[in-house]
């Protein structure tokens, strides 16, 4: 009989530390994940931000190979370079540490719907992730001299996956990249190519003030005359990878409709660039460029450094 007890009880106990263990597994796999986000940014062709404080989202998403963004009613060109940085940045975000487990704790790490920063990414109809970025902190490693501080100065982002209670500390600054408006995220380049592979330059001015660039034997040429070498340098250094922050969202352009200036760039392995010049409403000049789908933008450098006369490059 006491064998029979004994028998009893260990079975019991064991059975216990098996339930106890399941609980600690399904607890510790829920709480300290390894990491927050996880995904695939080569599958990732939908992105929306919906900044701190802000009741509009950024929608960015993927048509045709570019990346788009809605603005204003209509499908502008996004910066591909600021898109791929911040996928880079979520593509695998690994637990720190697990800050809070309870929704009271949300407001103290500013990860609430009025607080943090959402951020939802798709491929297709899947939602890959769903959540809340909310403030960090910095920490100064001690003992060290103050370069090497500034050097080795540990961020730390907190956020919050949405539909989930726990608030999960990881590296980074992660709201000085997400919390931005629309505008940011646009396309600004009007003409980016290297010279070495152009050939040829047509200006297409109003009436007989148009002209050609052309490049034989590895010289320049204004319309069959020699051009000035340091003049070209001079001039195909600024406009190499000119931009344009200055953007015109009021003007419509019709598809028919002639600009009254262009500049074409042609070379070899090279996708021609064409800058067209039109005018708004005002009077005032803006400009679409073959690079920039969708962006129309305001005269300012871009007249100034690509529409330039011929006289410019004659010795």
């Amino acid at each position: 009989m006491n064998f029979k007890k004994i028998s009893i009880i260990l079975a019991a106990l064991l059975l216990l530390l098996v339930v106890l263990k399941i609980k600690d597994k399904k607890q510790g796999d829920r709480s300290f994940k390894a990491y927050v986000v996880s995904i695939d940014t080569s599958k990732v062709d939908k992105m929306s931000i919906t900044p701190k404080g802000a009741s509009d989202k950024v929608e960015l998403f993927k048509n045709e190979g570019l990346w788009m963004l809605k603005l204003n009613g209509k499908d502008v060109q996004a910066n591909i370079d600021i898109i791929d940085e911040l996928l880079s940045q979520v593509s695998s975000l690994k637990t720190k540490s697990v800050a809070a487990t309870s929704k009271e704790k949300w407001s103290d790490y500013e990860v609430t719907d009025s607080t943090g920063t959402r951020i939802s990414i798709n491929s297709g109809k899947k939602q890959l992730a769903d959540f809340m970025i909310g403030k960090f902190s910095y920490k100064q490693p001690q003992g060290q001299n103050p370069y090497q501080q500034q050097q080795n100065i540990q961020m730390t982002s907190y956020l919050r996956l949405i539909n989930e209670n726990e608030v999960y500390a990881v590296d980074g600054y992660l709201s000085m990249m997400f919390n931005r408006d629309a505008n940011s995220f646009r396309e600004n380049s009007v003409v980016v190519g290297k010279p070495d592979n152009w050939n040829k330059l047509i200006f297409n001015y109003p009436a007989d003030s148009s002209f050609t660039l052309v490049k034989q034997n590895n010289k320049w040429m204004v319309n069959g005359i020699l051009a000035d070498s340091m003049a070209i340098s001079s001039y195909f250094s600024k406009i190499r990878m000119l931009t344009n922050n200055n953007f015109d969202d009021e003007t419509f352009i019709d598809a028919n409709q002639q600009p009254e200036m262009s500049v074409r760039i042609e070379g070899d392995n090279f996708t021609p660039i064409m800058v067209d010049a039109y005018k708004n409403s005002m009077g005032e000049p803006v400009f679409t460029s073959s690079i920039n789908k969708g962006n129309l933008m305001k005269a300012g450098n871009t007249k100034q450094a690509l529409f330039v006369g011929q006289q410019q490059f004659i010795k």
